[in-house]
């Protein structure tokens, strides 16, 4: 007996046939024709699901023997390169992510809550589309997907390269038909995907003839799985996502067979600059004109606890995804060539091999591992959102630090993200004034006090009701002058080499970039940043994983060649730390593949040995990292210092071999 249920769970359509089951037979073939009547129609706006209740009774007794139950959904799409994508005839663009299974403490082995949270966080962004990358994922997944109006894409795990023999074969095309047979049913399903990237690790790129042969192995398993899918599901798109090199993929024939083409492009992080992304995907249309392309994966590492107001690549601060994404998000909507968009990620997720500012950790999702709202999840809810949206940006940052200006604040720029045209803000009962929406950002500047800070922003709807989004900071000033009365130094923690803030939520700590020293405040004397030597350029931080700490950001940047670090600080007794970790090597750093070329480069370097000495008195004398803690090893040294006679601190560096290093300092007072 077959039943069609609607949307609102009442029956439909009824059916039902008997037949004769012969013993031992599988897989008997029972056709019931049915046809319903001007249906509701599936889309991302109006996810009207329908199901499918299938059932077997024994027709002497009429005992229930085995029921399925199968959701329904009707609707028609296209991809088109004039039009985009379109479903029931009306023009869609696709925007959303890429999504690991993956939570902290967790790994993988995620309850249905999860996942369902997931989803519910795509949708809420204002989210249509998830690539379910890169192996098929908890049914779960695309249950809710199905439920909320998500448009999804799947994918089998061929990812990287592939193994030339008739076993790996056979199992690429038995996990391509499990694929597509156990999802066949769903209306989120639309784009069949496989192959990701899998040029992007080849095995004989130094041996030409051999690595042609491989070239060729990889396009007959491509139009093997091609033609399988096509025959099992004629419904239905595939794709191939490709990392950025369009020569290479053109060369082994890969952008001729699938219906569409997905590009994983990373300009602007990986290497080069943000217009490389425009430029890039116009070639690649100019050379298939009547391709649709996605854009299968685009992202920057964000750390949540760097940020910076001068950010830079690799910098993994907040702000530099901001950027990005800003950029981004603009170029893809220009194109209707490009129907649609997966950010890489929803979430952080764990990835053993990398090192990064948090090792172990791929940190391009727009979510943490615990789904905290990164600032870029904000700024797509705003770009999406039919709903009205104000969200000020930094909602995860809650302490923030910095030297107090002549009228005594310290002036800092936020971001509000809306969709409405103007944004008010309100800090400590004082209003700002109001600033124009551009591309859904509003910014200003704020001046904030010594201590809580609250931050209101509120924007107007065109019928009149009000947006509104909170904020308090804990706002830690540091006087212009350290030994003002008026506002009494009590710590300042500083990351040498850098332009990053960086807040530990653990410690309640908030680290500040450096400064040169100026008379009555304090800062460096001498020396230079150090930056991490790549095939793309200076990095502005190490990406090595420090051992021996979970802060890595504080040691990942130094001062190399540093005469001193003065603080004038009213007399008293102090507590300084000063924070060590040797970040160069006379080895070439390990090749990491999803790197792209940005590997440590072997550096000139020898041995580095030097004292320190804080106001002329000895307290460390022939330090040698390398030799004493070993290589990229956290190191923290604590004295007790008293400021007498107005003299303040002064912390001396003295070479014996090479340039002394600092990597950070720590200095707050004790009585």
């Amino acid at each position: 007996e077959q039943k069609v249920i609607t949307p609102q769970k009442t029956v439909v359509m009824q059916t039902s046939k008997t037949i004769k089951l012969l013993a031992n037979v599988q897989n008997l073939e029972n056709i019931q024709n049915m046809e319903v009547k001007q249906p509701q129609l599936w889309s991302p706006d109006s996810p009207n699901l329908y199901a499918v209740y299938t059932q077997i009774y024994d027709a002497k007794t009429n005992e229930l023997l085995d029921e399925v139950h199968q959701p329904l959904g009707f609707r028609w799409f296209n991809f088109t390169v004039d039009k985009g994508f379109e479903i029931n005839g009306k023009a869609l663009k696709l925007i959303g992510t890429n999504r690991h299974q993956c939570f902290d403490g967790l790994g993988n082995a995620l309850p249905d809550e999860i996942h369902v949270r997931d989803i519910k966080l795509l949708k809420a962004m204002g989210g249509n589309f998830l690539r379910i990358s890169h192996y098929p994922q908890d049914p779960t997944v695309l249950e809710m997907c199905d439920k909320l109006g998500i448009v999804c894409s799947v994918e089998i795990p061929i990812v990287n390269e592939i193994t030339e023999n008739e076993e790996f074969s056979a199992n690429c095309l038995h996990m391509a038909r499990e694929m597509v047979f156990q999802d066949f049913n769903r209306p989120s399903v639309m784009i069949w995907s496989y192959m990701n990237e899998v040029l992007l690790r080849l095995p004989f790129k130094e041996d030409s003839v051999r690595n042609a042969q491989y070239l060729k192995s990889v396009n007959k398993l491509a139009q093997s799985i091609e033609k399988q899918i096509r025959q099992d599901d004629p419904s239905r798109y595939t794709i191939i996502p490709f990392h950025g090199n369009h020569k290479l993929y053109e060369t082994a024939g890969l952008t001729q067979i699938p219906m569409l083409i997905g590009w994983n492009l990373y300009q602007g992080w990986y290497g080069g600059a943000f217009s490389g992304f425009a430029t890039f995907l116009d070639d690649v249309h100019k050379k298939l004109p009547k391709t649709p392309m996605l854009i299968t994966e685009y992202g920057a590492d964000v750390d949540p606890r760097l940020h910076s107001f001068d950010p830079q690549r690799f910098d993994y601060t907040q702000e530099y995804a901001n950027l990005y994404h800003e950029v981004y998000f603009k170029a893809i909507q220009e194109r209707t060539f490009v129907v649609g968009a997966s950010i890489w990620n929803l979430n952080d997720f764990h990835s053993e091999t990398r090192e990064n500012a948090v090792p172990h950790i791929n940190n391009k999702g727009i979510t943490t591992l615990t789904r905290e709202l990164k600032d870029t999840y904000l700024q797509y809810q705003a770009a999406l959102s039919t709903q009205p949206i104000v969200n000020i940006s930094g909602q995860i940052w809650k302490i923030r630090a910095g030297n107090a200006n002549e009228k005594g604040v310290c002036m800092q720029p936020i971001k509000v993200y809306s969709n409405l045209q103007k944004v008010e803000v309100i800090v400590n009962g004082k209003s700002l004034g109001e600033e124009k929406v551009i591309d859904n950002i509003a910014n200003f500047e704020i001046p904030f006090v010594n201590g809580e800070n609250t931050i209101e922003a509120v924007g107007l709807s065109a019928n009149g009701l009000k947006t509104k989004d909170f904020q308090k900071i804990d706002f830690r000033l540091i006087p212009k002058n350290l030994k003002d009365t008026d506002l009494k130094f009590n710590e300042i923690n500083v990351m040498l080499g850098s332009k990053r803030y960086f807040e530990d939520k653990i410690m309640s700590t908030i680290w500040i970039p450096e400064k040169e020293y100026a008379v009555g405040s304090w800062g460096y004397i001498g020396g230079e940043d150090y930056g991490m030597k790549t095939r793309h350029g200076v990095q502005p931080a190490s990406e090595l994983n420090v051992k021996g700490t979970t802060i890595d950001p504080v040691f990942q940047t130094m001062r190399v060649g540093l005469e001193a670090f003065k603080l004038d600080v009213p007399d008293g007794e102090y507590s300084v730390e000063l924070y060590f970790a040797e970040l160069q090597s006379k080895e070439a750093g390990k090749t990491l593949i999803y790197n792209l070329g940005n590997d440590a480069l072997k550096e000139n370097f020898d041995e580095r040995i030097f004292n320190v000495s804080i106001n002329n008195n000895l307290q460390i004398s022939n330090l040698n990292l390398a030799k004493e803690f070993g290589e990229q090893q956290a190191v923290i040294k604590k004295f007790t210092v008293s400021a007498e006679n107005g003299t303040g601190i002064n912390i001396q560096f003295d070479a014996v071999k090479g340039e002394p290093i600092l990597n950070a300092i720590r200095v707050y007072r004790k009585y």
